[in-house]
């Protein structure tokens, strides 16, 4: 479907850029849920560290012993942070799952939707979503599987080689094994909600099995769409964290902030990309398919009367 694909990379970035306040809806949402998961720890780490000589080993660069001083505080500064965070994440896929079908049907329609219709199709697609949630985490059993029998591996092999090497090798190629299954897996669920907005498919075993169809007779057209915004949000992620490590100073907050946000953003921009560039390459899918299907043409009616006879 080569014309179905052509322009859908960048069409994808512009869609995302002219419906620019479904990003930021995310954005703040995450930021708010961020904010109360991490606020109790800040405090107890300020009230701390406001009276303690220790503060400047972690304000002006970072020291691992006065972290671990630090956490072994009696008063257990870190203590519930790991529940408020798991809360705020679990807040946080809820509501991206209940946004994602006014994401798609926005995306996917190419109008910019108001508020009402936006929340309508979010509510609409919202159990269908959480049923196709499910059925990824059942998918997911046998990767996981997998990383065990894998991590299990590794420790064989660094146990039984002398070289540290044939080890690292085996890890390094069962991640990318890993990471190659599990984008295909996100691109199939991906189909499948396009599928189910496209289609207003309410049956999510029906719709996979489609999206497994379309995944597998257009795999590399797919598959390399998904990878190259994938690409390039790694690259930004990595330069953004190469300049917050080698130039700005330990003691900065302004900057490191806004750098910060800025791969928040950007992440959050990348992921958008995909859903919208899987909603345009799925609309022009059909569309060529309509354009390749000849139009149906009714047989030639045959008159029922009778021929009259011939005269003389």
């Amino acid at each position: 479907m080569a014309d179905a694909t052509r322009g859908t990379f960048f069409s994808g970035a512009s869609l995302v850029w002219g419906r620019q306040r479904v990003l930021w809806l995310i954005y703040v949402v995450n930021f708010v849920l961020a904010y109360f998961a991490t606020r109790g720890t800040n405090e107890r780490i300020g009230a701390i560290l406001d009276h303690s000589l220790a503060a400047g080993e972690l304000v002006h660069g970072f020291n691992l012993g006065a972290l671990g001083s630090l956490a072994a505080n009696p008063e257990s500064p870190f203590g519930g942070s790991i529940s408020a965070s798991l809360s705020a994440a679990i807040l946080f896929t809820v509501f991206m799952i209940f946004a994602t079908g006014g994401i798609l049907a926005t995306y996917y329609s190419g109008q910019r939707l108001h508020a009402g219709a936006f929340f309508e199709a979010c509510g609409h697609h919202f159990w269908r979503f959480v049923r196709l949630t499910i059925y990824l985490l059942i998918v997911l059993i046998p990767v996981f599987i997998l990383g065990g029998i894998a991590h299990r591996t590794y420790d064989r092999i660094d146990k039984q080689s002398i070289s540290p090497m044939p080890a690292v090798h085996f890890f390094e190629a069962a991640v990318v094994v890993v990471l190659l299954i599990l984008i295909c897996i996100r691109v199939w669920f991906d189909m499948a909600q396009v599928i189910a907005v496209a289609e207003d498919e309410r049956r999510m075993r029906k719709a996979l099995r489609r999206s497994a169809t379309l995944l597998r007779q257009n795999f590399f057209s797919l598959y390399w769409l998904y990878l190259r915004v994938s690409v390039v949000s790694w690259i930004v992620f990595a330069a953004g964290l190469h300049i917050w490590m080698t130039h700005l100073h330990p003691e900065s907050i302004l900057a490191p902030f806004l750098l910060s946000q800025f791969l928040i953003i950007f992440w959050q921009a990348c992921r958008l990309w995909q859903r919208a560039s899987e909603c345009i390459w799925y609309r022009e899918h059909q569309r060529a398919i309509l354009v390749a299907t000849p139009a149906h043409e009714s047989p030639p009616t045959i008159s029922q009367q009778p021929l009259a006879a011939p005269t003389a």
